[in-house]
């Protein structure tokens, strides 16, 4: 019988033990009185710092994000990555500030696929997230620092809102 190695494992279960240990995230919420939100994201689009190494800027893939608040959303999904494949995440994005349209904070989570980080299994990674949201359309905007083996860069990701 073949079974599920922890690279792909280990998102997913983060992904349903974020949802499900917080039922409270499902509720209306109390302060405004509006619903979650479902977005659904097709990827999106990354540019590097080092443009000399060939890495893959096409970063297309399925995702699913649920905003429970103006603050907060949970995350996962599957991307195919710089390096040329697929990476699994599951993240909080936590967005306390804002500037006009703009929610600002960060993300966190863990993810696979990169064969310098962990030898391509699953790791922990956090970074600084910028959202814009309209009523059906919205982006999120990363910045990936560079630090140790890891190439910098930033990343664009495309959402539209299902509910």
């Amino acid at each position: 019988m073949k079974t599920l190695s922890n690279r792909y494992y280990t998102p997913c279960a983060l992904a349903c033990a974020l949802i499900c240990s917080a039922p409270a995230a499902f509720a209306v919420d109390e302060g405004t009185g509006k619903n979650p939100e479902v977005w659904v994201n097709m990827g999106g689009f990354s540019r590097h710092f080092a443009r000399d190494k060939g890495y893959n800027e096409s970063n297309l893939g399925l995702g699913v994000e649920y905003r429970t608040n103006a603050e907060l959303s949970y995350m996962a999904g599957a991307y195919y990555n710089s390096m040329r494949k697929t990476t699994y995440y599951a993240a909080v994005n936590w967005q306390p500030l804002s500037i006009g349209p703009w929610k600002l904070g960060a993300s966190a989570g863990v993810m696979n696929g990169y064969p310098a980080v962990a030898k391509g299994g699953t790791f922990f990674a956090a970074l600084p997230m910028a959202t814009w949201e309209g009523p059906r359309f919205g982006v999120n905007l990363g910045l990936i620092p560079s630090i140790g083996k890891v190439d910098g860069a930033v990343v664009v990701q495309f959402k539209l809102r299902v509910n």
